[in-house]
């Protein structure tokens, strides 16, 4: 049987077909063995949830507690209140933004998703920021106050005549400290944005699991730019 050219080039397109069809199949298994693979390190990573859900229990616990006791003494309740309110924030805020990256859709384009996910790193910058900035006002004079009074029963207020007067100047150092601490984030922020070791603070700050997230975008980025060029 003679072939003619037309069914030369029949012949090559059917097959053209075929090697295109077998390349996409064998892409698409390759980005779902790198995908199952990113998402058991995405897992692990993301495993700190529960320790710090459980770490937070019991101050929860305990701030519930001491609220009901001392609702008649405000010098005590408000406090109590803020370390309680401080304390739920927190972890609502940190569990939705892992959240958000748990349930990214990597079908989208890479792009995408990396502008996503480095959004969701600065978010948990700026959390952790105010977390820290609140925080050394709650987590030093109130929360002591609160512990002493809860545990052992004791009224710092009143052990020492200059116990007042020590309480009032640490909230105030603690207040005015807040606006130099975000003029000197700024600061460094600006001259250190560049940096490899700065870069690899702050993602550690952000989390592993963004760390997890941005590495495997990073893979996927590099995986389309060789199957663009192949």
């Amino acid at each position: 049987m003679t072939l003619t050219l037309d069914d030369l080039k029949t012949e090559w397109m059917a097959r053209d077909r075929q090697l295109e069809t077998q390349l996409r199949m064998n892409t698409l298994m390759l980005r779902e063995t790198l995908l199952e693979k990113h998402s058991a390190n995405l897992g692990s990573a993301t495993r700190g949830n529960v320790f710090q859900i459980l770490f937070t229990i019991p101050f929860l616990a305990f701030f519930g507690w001491f609220i009901a006791r001392h609702l008649d003494q405000p010098a005590f309740l408000l406090p109590a209140v803020l370390l309680q309110a401080w304390t739920v924030v927190m972890l609502a805020l940190n569990i939705h933004q892992r959240g958000q990256l748990r349930s990214l859709d990597y079908g989208r384009p890479v792009l995408e998703l990396q502008r996503e996910v480095e959004q969701i790193r600065i978010t948990r910058l700026n959390t952790f920021k105010w977390a820290f900035l609140t925080g050394q006002l709650l987590w030093w004079i109130p929360f002591v106050l609160v512990l002493f009074k809860g545990l052992l029963g004791v009224n710092l207020y009143t052990v020492s005549a200059f116990m007042p007067t020590f309480i009032a100047w640490n909230i105030a150092f603690g207040v005015a400290f807040i606006p130099f601490a975000l003029w000197a984030s700024m600061q460094l922020a600006g001259r250190l944005g560049g940096s490899p070791r700065f870069q690899k603070f702050t993602d550690g700050i952000a989390g592993s699991d963004v760390v997890v997230a941005r590495e495997f975008l990073d893979k996927l980025a590099r995986f389309g730019r060789e199957e663009s060029a192949g």
